[in-house]
């Protein structure tokens, strides 16, 4: 099984466009599962790059509803005739930050709603590679809900990532766990991934938000991953450079920094 990193925040090989955003490829006996999209068509121009036609993209999973995950997806549709879009139900709501500035889906009215797919329940899109919608939310402190709110009308309520999922492989009887920006927090991701399938984690991947946490508040997110037995740990978008040293200093863990163009095998 290959992991690539199709677009992130940075990118240190040529051609190829980085952007505040994630996606990322998973490709398994011919079957390509997209999870995000990054912020712009990027996704696209990388696609040339890396020699893959977008077409061959059979299934696009959606993290949470922030532009930064969402906004390749309307370039790809015109693209990807075919792709159904898997979601969790609350993803195409109204996102702000505080103060107002919308943060959710760019066009979100010209996504055909005939290609969403809900997701409600533990869904094994292709052999042994998961759509897990359900986070438990077991340490309060660990999550990053802090200025995004949802317009629900008039009402402006705080956002607390109810459409946040994540995907879970299967190999070899480990598990590797797959995230956007875990704004409901990683440990709570993988203490609901072991709940579910209590098999040995391989590896995580993905953004932790801590980009502007202070240092203090990553040094401890450090303690909490170390008590998990978790071999690699590849971060990336806004889990913030600065916060990647201070994670690989500290984490039992092999920590990788996982760039545009990275490739990870299973």
């Amino acid at each position: 099984m290959k992991i690539k990193i199709l677009v992130e925040n940075t990118a240190f090989q040529t051609k190829v466009s980085a952007e505040h955003g994630l996606s990322i490829l998973i490709e398994n006996e011919g079957r390509r599962i997209l999870f995000d999209t990054g912020q712009s068509d990027a996704i696209i121009k990388n696609a040339l790059v890396y020699e893959l036609n977008p077409d061959s993209i059979e299934s696009i999973v959606i993290s949470h509803g922030h532009y930064d995950h969402t906004g390749g997806l309307l370039p790809l549709l015109k693209t990807n005739q075919h792709a159904k879009i898997y979601a969790k139900k609350g993803f195409d709501l109204y996102k702000t930050k505080q103060g107002g500035d919308y943060i959710g889906i760019p066009d979100i009215d010209l996504i055909p709603q005939e290609r969403i797919c809900t997701i409600d329940k533990p869904t094994e899109i292709i052999p042994n590679v998961f759509i897990m919608p359900n986070i438990e939310i077991t340490d309060s402190e660990e999550t990053h809900f802090a200025q995004f709110r949802i317009n629900e009308g008039e009402n402006i309520i705080d956002d607390k990532f109810d459409d946040e999922l994540y995907l879970a492989i299967i190999k070899d009887n480990e598990l590797s766990i797959i995230s956007g920006c875990a704004h409901r927090g990683i440990t709570n991701i993988i203490r609901s991934a072991q709940k579910e399938f209590n098999l040995p984690i391989r590896l995580i991947l993905g953004g932790m938000h801590t980009s502007k946490e202070p240092d203090e508040n990553v040094l401890k997110l450090a303690f909490s991953i170390n008590k998990f037995d978790i071999k690699d740990i590849y971060v990336c978008h806004c889990t913030g450079i600065e916060k990647y040293a201070i994670l690989k200093q500290h984490c039992h863990a092999n920590v990788h920094y996982a760039s545009t163009g990275n490739n990870i095998f299973l």
